[in-house]
């Protein structure tokens, strides 16, 4: 039965920075009913393309120009000071990176490009930390539970990666720390376009002693095999305008090398991986004059090869994963309704040397296949102005793991200057192929998970300030966990979250802007137990400041980003006498226009010299810096 209580609350929501580490968020109203910007309308929130302000579901952007200002090369990249993002790096550039959302984990949370998903079928995650922000026009976070439009792994949210024909020629070039070194190059029409990338780092940092309990001492030293190295294009194509129809395509290739240096207690120096990652969308768009009726044919490929030599020699993995979706979008004068179908097929692939140490003696290859087929629909309501009142439900069948129907209620209602929006929802999450057929490490007997999410936001703006103020929880049942001893995945897990989100932005004199954001993850427990859940920090923060170019040849902006401990240490270490896993670090960058096509930036990372670990063992890097020259 779903349950939610909707409880208001107080948080701050950033407006649209023209650069620097400010984020759009759905919570803020237009500081005038009628003016919100184009880089106000999004995507994903609902499944169309509608105004922040009128979807419920909390949603922050990261545009082009944010992108840009502080060089983020990668989607993690791009993903640091996005409040409620939660991110834990295994190390720099390539290197994987876990990611969620609130609370919730990498698996629970859908990653897509241009609405497509793109999570790796075994894992149920997405390496973000080798994804390309080439070609990206934006990225789209929604803070909120999506099944019902999404289906499996969107019960904790949805990242959408926006791509776009990129206009002109680009041109980036830079070097860095640690070996780090870049070169872009995009060209294109209004109609077709293609960008290339090839960065490369060393990688080798050194870390300092870390003293985690009387039997956990890593003495400081330098970590080697760190090195990235990855290639990757991107082409693009928009057909324009044909009467009624209008067609996309996008074609995605990455290569990417990494080194795979293993936990400080348990070293790998040789090992290494190698990923291929193909990607591909079709789109096809109708517009009637009340509805526009969209096909999409989407697929992707994922090859991934981890190598040690002298431990279990070479492990493949190999993935596939093909959707068709048909999206009609009807809009009336008071009603609008979201309806569609999703099919897909995902495929996986394990491959072991004859040594791989596992139960039992495993097959050279294990093969598994897994198809869903989801029927959604989503209603909406206008009440009075600038207010919007949702009813959605989804159905879907995940093959041999059974069929789900999940409902969702949500709506804004905006009197003058304050806006309340609120959601509830069922979600869910099947188990992952590596989850149910990984020889040795698998359960077949797992079931989906099934939680309830809610949130509800108060929010008021002004012409120069924008405050928001929100309350969010999740409760489920069977959440898939490892068990250390049976070494396999089982369903064990009640687990509940609940927090506070708030966030500021202030327009400030002469053309900077200041922003803030504060997470409060205050309950984060597995009801079983009564154990805090792992990789749940209970306090993040972030604030920055940021100049645009403007009127001058100069931009300029810092950013201070701050987690407390996400409990990763207690959960490796009996005995702790400190931790590691928490930390602030501050990042800036200084840009100066050249000529008008031509721009040199200067840009320092982690300037305080923070030294931590974000995950037990896993010493992050210290100080770095970058130089650009780019043509924007």
């Amino acid at each position: 039965m779903m349950r939610g209580v909707l409880a208001a609350l107080f948080v701050i929501a950033g407006g649209s920075g023209a650069a620097g580490d400010t984020v759009v968020s759905s919570p803020t109203p237009s500081p005038t009913p009628s003016a919100v910007p184009e880089i106000g309308r999004v995507t994903t929130s609902d499944r169309q393309s509608e105004p922040i302000g009128r979807t419920s579901r909390p949603t922050f952007v990261i545009d082009r120009a944010q992108i840009e200002a502080y060089g983020a090369r990668t989607i993690a990249d791009a993903l640091v000071g996005v409040p409620g993002v939660e991110l834990f790096h295994y190390g720099p550039f390539g290197a994987q990176v876990d990611y969620g959302i609130r609370g919730a984990l990498s698996t629970q949370t859908l990653v897509l490009v241009d609405g497509m998903p793109i999570t790796d079928p075994t894992t149920g995650t997405v390496l973000i930390n080798q994804l390309s922000t080439i070609g990206v026009q934006r990225i789209e976070v929604v803070e909120s539970g999506a099944s019902t439009l999404y289906g499996s792994n969107a019960s904790g949210g949805v990242i959408n990666i926006i791509t776009d024909v990129p206009r002109g020629l680009y041109l980036l070039g830079s070097t860095g720390s640690f070996g780090d070194r870049d070169l872009r190059v995009a060209a294109g029409t209004p109609y077709i376009g293609a960008a290339f990338e090839r960065h490369v780092s060393i990688g080798d940092y050194p870390y300092p002693q870390f003293v985690y309990g009387p039997a956990t001492i890593f003495p400081g030293a330098a970590r080697y095999n760190t090195y990235g190295d990855m290639t990757a294009a991107r082409i693009s194509v928009n057909s324009g305008r044909f009467g009624a129809f209008q067609a996309r395509l996008r074609v995605d290739l990455t290569a990417t090398g990494i080194g795979v240096p293993g936990r400080l207690d348990f070293l790998t120096p040789n090992a290494t991986q190698t990923t291929n990652d193909n990607d591909a969308l079709l789109e096809i768009e109708r517009d009637a004059p009340n509805s526009t009726l969209t096909l999409s044919l989407g697929g992707a490929t994922h090859r991934l090869a981890y190598v040690d030599p002298s431990s279990t020699g070479e492990n493949d993995t190999y993935t596939g994963r093909a959707q068709i979706s048909l999206k009609d979008v009807l809009s009336l004068q008071r009603f609008d309704v979201v309806s569609g179908i999703d099919l897909a097929r995902e495929s996986g692939a394990f491959s072991f040397p004859a040594n791989f140490s596992g139960t039992g003696s495993p097959p050279a290859i294990t093969a598994a296949a897994q198809s869903q087929a989801a029927l959604y629909l989503q209603a909406g309501y206008v009440p009075f102005a600038h207010s919007h009142i949702v009813a959605g439900v989804r159905a879907e069948n995940d093959g041999g793991q059974g069929s789900v129907v999940d409902p969702a209620f949500g709506g804004v209602l905006q009197f003058g200057a304050l806006r309340l929006a609120g959601n509830v929802a069922e979600t869910f999450r099947v188990p992952t192929l590596q989850d149910l057929y990984f020889p040795g490490f698998a359960n077949p007997n797992l079931v989906p998970e099934r939680a309830q999410a809610s949130d509800v936001t108060i929010a008021t703006t002004g012409r120069r300030t924008v405050f928001s103020l929100g309350w969010f929880a999740r409760s489920g049942s069977n959440f898939i966990v490892f068990d250390p001893v049976l070494n396999i995945p089982v369903n064990e897990q009640r687990a509940q979250t609940a927090g506070l989100a708030a966030t500021a932005n202030f327009t400030l004199p002469a053309g900077l802007s200041f922003s803030v954001g504060l997470t409060d993850l205050y309950q984060a427990i597995n009801v079983v137990t009564g154990a805090r859940l792992p990789r749940s920090p209970v306090g993040q923060a972030v604030l920055s400041l940021a100049h645009p170019f403007g009127t001058t040849r100069f931009e300029y902006g810092a950013r201070w980003n701050a987690a407390g401990s996400s409990g990763d240490d207690g959960q490796n270490v009996p005995v702790l006498l400190r931790s590691y896993d928490s930390y602030a670090t501050l990042d800036a960058y200084l840009r100066y226009k050249i000529a008008p096509n031509l721009i040199v930036s200067a840009r320092g990372f982690n300037l305080t010299n923070q030294q931590y670990a974000p995950l037990f063992g896993y010493p992050a890097p210290g100080r770095s810096w970058n130089l650009e020259l780019s043509t924007r």
